[in-house]
């Protein structure tokens, strides 16, 4: 389905099924999250590819460039404030593709398409090999700190549990992009490759203080 989406370009990225909060001041993104209240749309979360994440036309800035692929973000929560700024909670939807840039000002607007998910064979056992290993990895890094962990309860759906964990992997923005635009096949097999390889490199010494692996 084609269709048009107002933009918000940040330096994060929104996968399906996450939460961003966000403290919207400027007055371009006030107009635009006022307008998605009110007629109760959404608005697109995509990563910044090139440029910088203020206000077009500034001096010595450079126009904003996003990255092709983004995600819808559905407000769920928000609170105006007495000058006109929003606070709010949106939640990751479904995928997209750029197709062009209708409007740069006051805030972009793209023509845009789904971009569906396929569940292929062999999914599930992937996400299954995915869970496993990164039990194996808390189970490492309680047995190198000395201190028991609990790790979160993670979906069984093979989606929702490979975005939970791009979301939470503490990766550089290029890998969490790259993610984002691939398949899930390609998403679960290269999560667990990542903990394979921590657990590889997984100190034994009770000096461990982790990897910054996770959120």
């Amino acid at each position: 389905m084609i269709r048009q989406l107002p933009l918000f370009p940040l330096s994060t990225i929104l996968f399906p099924g996450a939460t961003i909060n966000l403290h919207i001041f400027e007055e371009r993104y006030k107009q635009m999250i006022g307008r998605c209240l009110a007629e109760h749309s959404p608005f697109g979360v995509v990563l910044i590819h090139a440029g910088e994440e203020v206000e077009e036309g500034r001096l010595g800035t450079r126009p904003t460039e996003p990255c092709t692929v983004g995600t819808v973000a559905e407000i769920s929560a928000n609170v105006r404030l007495e000058d006109g700024r929003f606070l709010l909670t949106a939640i990751g939807r479904e995928r997209f593709r750029i197709q062009s840039v209708l409007q740069r000002a006051p805030y972009l607007i793209a023509s845009v398409a789904d971009l569906p998910e396929v569940v292929v064979p062999g999914a599930l056992a992937a996400a299954e090999l995915l869970r496993a290993t990164y039990e194996r990895y808390w189970q490492a890094v309680a047995t190198a700190t000395g201190v028991p962990v609990q790790p979160e309860e993670l979906p069984d759906e093979p989606m929702a549990l490979a975005y939970q964990l791009a979301d939470r992997l503490q990766v550089a923005l290029t890998r969490k992009q790259h993610w984002l635009e691939s398949s899930l096949s390609t998403r679960l097999r290269e999560i667990t490759a990542d903990l394979r390889a921590e657990l590889a490199l997984m100190p034994t010494d009770e000096g461990f203080t982790g990897l910054g692996e996770l959120n």
